[in-house]
């Protein structure tokens, strides 16, 4: 009955063109071991191009080099990190198949239905491994410190993959966009190669097969398989990257991936329609918005488009990003699989704090790497500032943040997700993150996984993770009919500014909800009011370094601790009921963490006000 449900959704979801290119997409996987002679002879002749383009050998800093022979020591020695947390030992050459969070395999061959994997196993996690940044890190690694042994050991494990999955067979290729970043990975990895081997070397000759066994295929059947309709969000932009990228490092692919101008055009108005002209990511997600942020870039530097509609836009986002983003103590909003696509930074588990450095074209250490791998770029903004003590509003993408006194406060006022499916929205309308200096406070929960967490992901973003107020019973729209499926989205909230104070209204089954937020040195201040006589319920979810002391929780005060520091939380108004508990909360994909909680009950309007005890040191 649940299947029937969500395909009944899922169906509502498509539009008639979008279900008939979904017979075709059927049609095309049955006759696909048929299909396959097309390219079953095709060889790379020509020498590749510049594409993507290196930097010199020479500029590399020091600090980078160390870095590359550290994270290289680790790979060669099965040391492997997933999602930049989790540390796992892994096979040489890897299990392709395997979630090695879990410990679970899957079967090579046979019909596999990725949503449900057996054992538990989750497909994303599976999927991190086969996108070969490892094997681009070694070769990152081998080009710039000279390192033949380690590149020719990244050459084996691909040669390897390409033995353990035929195309078209398994859970690697069940996805065109894995296929599209794998293609945006070998494109970098073989320009590592080229600059390090002579032709004619046994490095060299090993290279020319694994662009003729992978090169063709991949392109091939990304473009035979490409995201269409309702899952043509951050997929199709991931899909088309991979196939500009390929076709401009190897002009003869344009017989089968078409050409690059007409793939621009195509990225391009993806990208326009999934950024709304403030900068926001439509998808309402704020790892999302980095990933497709990516795709587009490295989509600019293959077609050397520095200027017009699709930069000016980049712009806007890279703003968006470094205000909305935290660079010491991260919590992002929406869905997020700590997914990387070329692994350009110089720490996994900072990724975003690099990329808001480089981003804002600031000089230190924070971008080593990605200055040296990007160079400048039109896309950088040195024009605003972050640090202010007035909101910045992004209306159509209905997000709001503050920077005053040490204080950051981000506010949602945001619509469900992109699109019929909302597929990486969560319930957070009205929601509020509050970090002081270096340290998250308030958070919004997080993703914990997705296919093989469904219960955890379902929890997580739903209203009652979310400090939005709701009746006491609870909102029942919008619903989770699947993993990357919402029904009944709600409306976009209403968030205006009055006097400094973000107010934003939103109406959802009947019920009018208002939240005014203000900043200032004296705190944070959050008042909630609701139409109608009914009991209000708020949950607040605090960062898990977070402990509670309740010692006045009678009085309607909460103090707040994090290592040395301190902060009261004082409530206001009708309040029926403080409980203080512990709930869930996930940092990073996969993982999952316990914070405690404030849980209150009121009548009529409630103000939340959030204060220093002791002065934490702030940035």
């Amino acid at each position: 009955m649940a299947d029937a449900l969500w395909y009944w959704h899922r169906f509502r979801a498509m539009g008639i063109a979008e279900l008939w290119h979904r017979v075709v997409g059927k049609a095309k996987h049955i006759a696909e071991p048929f299909a396959l002679g097309a390219i079953k002879n095709v060889r790379l002749t020509q020498e590749p191009a510049d594409c993507p383009s290196l930097p010199s050998r020479e500029a590399a800093p020091a600090l980078l080099k160390q870095t590359l022979a550290c994270d290289a020591a680790r790979l060669l020695d099965g040391k492997w990190s997933l999602f930049g947390w989790k540390e796992v030992q892994v096979s040489l050459p890897p299990d392709w198949h395997r979630d090695y969070m879990r410990g679970v395999s899957v079967p090579v061959n046979g019909k596999l239905n990725h949503r449900s994997l057996p054992d538990g196993a989750d497909v994303r996690t599976i999927w991190e491994i086969n996108r070969w940044a490892e094997p681009v890190r070694l070769a990152m690694h081998g080009w710039l410190n000279d390192d033949v042994d380690a590149t020719t050991r990244a050459q084996s494990w691909l040669a390897d993959w390409v033995g353990r999955n035929p195309v078209g067979e398994g859970i690697n290729w069940t996805s065109a966009l894995e296929a599209g970043l794998r293609l945006i990975n070998i494109c970098w990895f073989d320009a590592f190669v080229s600059q390090t081997a002579d032709g004619r070397s046994q490095m060299g000759q090993m290279q020319l097969k694994l662009r003729d066994a992978i090169v063709p295929a991949h392109v091939w059947w990304t473009r035979r398989h490409l995201s269409y309709g309702s899952s043509a969000n951050n997929h199709r932009l991931g899909e088309l990257t991979g196939l500009l990228m390929a076709v401009k490092r190897w002009p003869e692919m344009e017989s089968i991936a078409g050409k690059a101008e007409g793939l621009w055009d195509q990225i391009a108005g993806c990208m326009l329609a999934q950024f709304a002209e403030d900068g926001g990511n439509r998808e309402q997600a704020l790892h999302y918005h980095l990933f497709a942020f990516e795709l587009v870039l490295h989509a600019c530097r293959a077609m050397n488009v520095n200027s017009g509609p699709v930069v000016e836009r980049l712009q806007r986002a890279a703003e968006f990003f470094v205000r909305m983003s935290h660079s010491q103590d991260s919590w992002d909003y929406g869905d997020n699989d700590d997914a990387q696509i070329v692994p350009l930074t110089m720490r996994r588990d900072k990724v975003a704090a690099e990329w808001c450095v480089w981003m804002l074209k600031e000089t230190g250490s924070g971008a080593t790497a990605l200055n040296f791998w990007l160079g400048g770029s039109s896309i950088q903004n040195t024009k605003y500032k972050i640090q202010n003590r007035h909101w910045w509003i992004a209306k159509e993408s209905g997000m709001a943040v503050i920077e005053c006194d040490g204080w950051k406060v981000r506010v949602d006022a945001s619509p469900l997700g992109f699109g019929k499916m909302a597929a990486h929205g969560h319930c957070d309308a009205l929601h509020v993150s509050i970090w002081d200096g270096e340290h998250a406070l308030v958070i919004d929960p997080g993703t914990g996984g997705y296919y093989g967490a469904e219960k955890l992901r379902a929890e997580l973003a739903s209203w009652n993770a979310h400090n939005g107020p709701q009746p006491v019973g609870g909102f029942k729209t919008p619903r989770r009919m699947g993993t990357f499926l919402w029904a009944e989205h709600h409306r976009q909230p209403v968030a205006r500014l009055v006097d400094d104070v973000v107010v934003i209204e939103h109406k959802l089954e009947g019920l009018r909800v208002k939240r005014a937020v203000t900043a200032n040195k004296m705190g944070v201040c959050i008042e909630d009011s609701a139409s109608g006589d009914e009991m209000m319920s708020t949950r607040w979810c605090l960062a898990p370094e977070c402990r509670i002391d309740e010692e006045n929780k009678k009085r309607g005060e909460v103090v707040i601790r994090r290592e040395n520091l301190a902060w009261q939380a004082t409530f206001q108004g009708d309040v029926l009921n403080l409980v203080t508990e512990y709930g869930k909360s996930s940092q990073a994909f996969g993982r999952q963490d316990s914070c405690a909680t404030i849980y209150v009950v009121s009548k009529g309007s409630i103000k939340m006000m959030l204060q220093r005890i002791s002065n934490p040191h702030v940035s």
